[in-house]
């Protein structure tokens, strides 16, 4: 019983520090122009072709990452599955009654 409320203390210790972590990233002054941004803004539809900023922003400027992103999701699913499915001639096909 004590290693429960202990394990409930330590998971709202870790809770109320996430969350005070956020409150102070979320709420901190950050720059409302850059040089990248201005950049982004003046040149996105002359490069990338796209009327949407977003878009253009999106799959011009960063469809390199967004490929990457892709490819690793990939794998990572693929991983999961091979781990998941039984392996060829295991025991676990022998032990099932006909």
């Amino acid at each position: 019983m004590r290693a429960k409320r202990l394990l409930v203390a330590a998971e709202t210790v870790v809770l109320l520090l996430t969350a005070a972590f956020l409150f102070q990233v979320l709420s901190g002054e950050h720059e409302t122009s850059s040089e990248i941004r201005e950049y982004m803004v003046e040149n996105c539809k002359e490069e990338t072709g796209a009327l949407n900023l977003v878009t253009g922003i999106y799959l011009g400027y960063r469809a390199f990452d967004t490929l990457g992103e892709t490819v690793v999701l990939l794998v990572a699913v693929a991983g999961v599955i091979f781990f998941l499915l039984p392996a060829e001639g295991s025991d676990d096909e022998e032990n099932i009654d006909p």
